[in-house]
């Protein structure tokens, strides 16, 4: 099944929906749903305390431009980013190929060590420092080239609600083994609720420009509406999120069959952001 729900960009008329809800308790709910996402957060500004401003995502602000011209989902320009979180761990690059570990910060050398998983690890010197700006040298690869990292200044009270934080991401981790049929469904109830959360936290950021660019995925995203690929047009990343390529299609029926439940759409002016996240959490109710 190629179409799932959609509704058109420009109504919500077109949109599947099963149940008369009233449209103006829908709209308030998510509404007020959008403020409980906007208290999640704590506002650094006023910290003058580097290891905690430091705690939060950080984007290169020359690589912001890929969010805005394109929603590839293989991330073929590169996107340089890293979520240093409190407890320690970090997520680098999630939307090209997917780093993590955990990370530290020197207060006399004023350096972050990002330690991979893999054993590995990055040092960056850091130049300047305030709630939405970071500069900051690579040292491991013997550079001078000062590289400005952007923030919104924010981050979660807990970590749980970040969709960037590792416990958010292991799903695109690919498994040592072979995985049951119950482990993979368990992956792909993980991929719809870390898109729960990246759709919460761009309503509690505010963000003008939602861009799925680099992220794997089976779908496709609309404003109103959400469809899967087709099997031959699947990014090889969300095949690298599986053991191999056999496992990666039962995960895709999986995804196929939550799709094409019934769902509620919410009618009215609610942004679609908020009408699509809305039938996310039916999904993930439904997986």
């Amino acid at each position: 099944m190629l179409l799932a729900f959609f509704c058109c960009h420009c109504s919500d008329s077109n949109s599947t929906n099963n149940g008369k809800a009233n449209s103006k308790t829908a709209i308030d709910s998510l509404n007020d749903a959008a403020e409980i996402f906007k208290q999640k957060l704590i506002d650094l500004s006023s910290s003058k305390n580097m290891a905690d401003i430091l705690c939060q995502g950080w984007e290169l602000e020359e690589d912001l431009e890929a969010l805005t011209m394109s929603n590839d989902a293989m991330g073929m320009q590169p996107f340089r980013s890293f979520y240093l979180s409190a407890d320690s761990t970090y997520v680098k690059d999630p939307r090209n190929v997917m780093e993590y570990g955990q990370w530290k910060f020197d207060n006399t050398a004023k350096t972050i060590t990002l330690n991979r998983s893999t054993g590995e690890k990055d040092v960056y010197k850091i130049g300047a420092l305030a709630s939405n700006e970071l500069i900051a040298v690579n040292n491991g690869l013997a550079s001078v080239t000062k590289l400005k990292y952007v923030s919104g200044g924010k981050r979660y009270r807990n970590a749980s609600d970040d969709p960037w934080h590792i416990s958010n991401n292991r799903w695109r981790i690919k498994p040592a083994k072979p995985e049951t049929d119950e482990a993979i469904r368990q992956r792909v109830k993980e991929f719809i609720y870390f898109h729960i959360l990246f759709y919460r936290d761009n309503i509690a950021r505010d963000k003008k420009v939602i861009s799925f660019y680099g992220i794997p995925t089976c779908l496709k995203w609309y404003a109103g509406g959400i469809i899967i690929i087709k099997k031959d047009e699947l990014p090889a990343n969300w095949f690298d999120c599986f053991y191999n390529k056999a496992q990666a299609m039962k995960g895709y029926g999986v995804m196929d069959d939550v799709i094409g439940k019934k769902y509620k759409w919410t009618k009215g002016q609610a942004s679609w952001v908020k009408k699509n996240l809305a039938v996310l959490e039916q999904m993930y109710q439904k997986i």
